[in-house]
């Protein structure tokens, strides 16, 4: 089998899979790495808007990873992100977040220099989008806020937020998701270690910065490595509930294919867990009924060794 029918989403921590199981996948910033045009052109752009210093180099984006390799080839991938396991059936996940206002696709892999500056390029025209609608005319509570005026209200991040600006600035909006659309599915086909990222097979959700959930939960552009690492640890210590995915009005049984934990010893604490969790499940209700058709979906990486 060269695809599988489902979508994996792995992590590493027992306890972490019991909090997805209970609350639901959730976002995580993902920081992607640019060449030096873009550190350069992009600081260009940057530094009229507020000064930062030259040590800019990529992006972070929000997104929740999968992948299509099949169960019995994912040792290698399990090494790099973890043991559990929460697999979902490929065409209904699509279906689902098609109806949302996320975006789910395989990733692109490249290799050759000219994609990259084509992305460095498009992250470009991004932020020239961006100070376009920044720098407008706009009426906000009934006072006209004229051209290069400072104002909160002024910024992308709570513009982007008002129906009315939405409206007004739609083709500008649809570049710019077009643009994270391309962006947001790129890869390096290896990397500077000489990780194979293609054998991954990765998958993901994004969200589109133009439809962040809150002003403060859109993509972090021009940002060092350092900097992302110190927004990291801050997000987690209260992580926002509008980085939680849900599956609002979905059989959250039938969409699951599978849950696996790392050890057959794991399984009966996961049954266990299930059965007395209450009616939540990955943020959505569950009647015992569905529990049922969970548990029957649960196994363990070592049984499958086992087995296989």
């Amino acid at each position: 089998m060269i695809n599988s029918s489902s979508l994996f989403h792995f992590t590493r921590e027992f306890g972490t899979f019991r909090q997805i199981l209970t609350e639901g996948l959730r976002f995580g910033y993902c920081y992607e790495p640019f060449g030096d045009i873009v550190a350069k052109q992009g600081w260009n752009i940057e530094l009229k808007r507020n000064g930062n210093k030259l040590n800019c180099a990529g992006i972070a984006i929000p997104l929740i990873s999968f992948c299509d390799i099949p169960l019995l080839r994912t040792q290698e991938h399990r090494k790099r992100c973890g043991d559990y396991m929460i697999g979902f059936n490929r065409e209904a996940l699509i279906n689902v977040i098609n109806a949302t206002k996320y975006m789910l696709n395989p990733v692109q892999y490249r290799c050759h220099p000219f994609f990259d500056e084509q992305l460095e390029e498009l992250s470009i025209q991004k932020s020239c989008f961006i100070s376009q609608i920044e720098s407008s005319e706009i009426p906000i509570g009934g006072i006209e806020i004229r051209k290069g005026e400072k104002r909160d209200e002024m910024k992308f991040s709570n513009l982007i937020m008002r129906s009315e600006i939405r409206e007004k600035y739609k083709e500008e909006i649809q570049k710019i998701t077009a643009i994270d659309s391309i962006i947001g599915f790129s890869k390096p086909y290896q990397g500077k270690c000489g990780d194979d990222y293609m054998s991954e097979r990765e998958w993901r959700i994004i969200i589109p910065d133009c439809n962040r959930p809150a002003p403060n939960l859109g993509w972090l552009k021009y940002i060092s490595k350092e900097q992302f690492e110190h927004y990291k640890i801050k997000l987690l210590d209260n992580y926002p509930s509008e980085l939680y995915l849900h599956f609002d009005c979905v059989d959250i049984a039938s969409l699951i294919t599978h849950i696996v934990v790392s050890k057959e010893s794991e399984r009966n604490m996961l049954i266990h867990f299930i059965l007395n969790s209450g009616n939540n499940f990955c943020g959505c209700n569950l009647s015992e009924e569905q529990k049922v058709n969970l548990i029957s979906k649960i196994t363990s990486f070592e049984q499958i060794e086992k087995n296989f």
